[in-house]
């Protein structure tokens, strides 16, 4: 049996989804920089492959970025859709966004990982 919400409780959620995929795209640019000083600072073969690994993680964490934000949006739309001319559309309880949830849940499972890798080898090329 699924879970009902208000659709006030999944437009909250949602928003708090969108500010975690907007954070990361914040600390992805960051970190980006960093890379881009890291491997203007070393010539070195090793810390050139490491770069080129990370950069490959940075490209695919902005396309994950960018999809999420694009699936977060049309949720969010198409929720606001369904009670639009609907008065009692704020009493109205809908599914709950379990398969969203876990997605979101994996994002910053696997963003924290590879940030935490990220760091240590900043730590070890600095």
């Amino acid at each position: 049996m699924s879970t009902k919400k208000h659709i006030t409780e999944l437009h909250t959620e949602i928003n708090e989804w969108k500010s975690k995929v907007n954070f990361v795209k914040d600390e992805l640019k960051t970190f980006q920089d960093q890379l881009a000083s890291v491997s203007a600072q070393n010539t070195a073969q090793e810390i050139k492959m490491k770069v080129g690994h990370f950069e490959s993680i940075f490209i695919r964490q902005d396309e994950v970025n960018d999809e999420l934000s694009h699936e977060l949006q049309i949720t969010d739309n198409t929720l606001g859709d369904k009670v639009k001319g609907n008065p009692a559309g704020d009493r109205v309880l809908f599914d709950d966004l379990v398969e969203l949830r876990d997605k979101i849940a994996v994002f910053e499972k696997i963003w924290s990982e590879n940030k935490t890798d990220f760091r240590r080898f900043l730590s070890e090329s600095l």
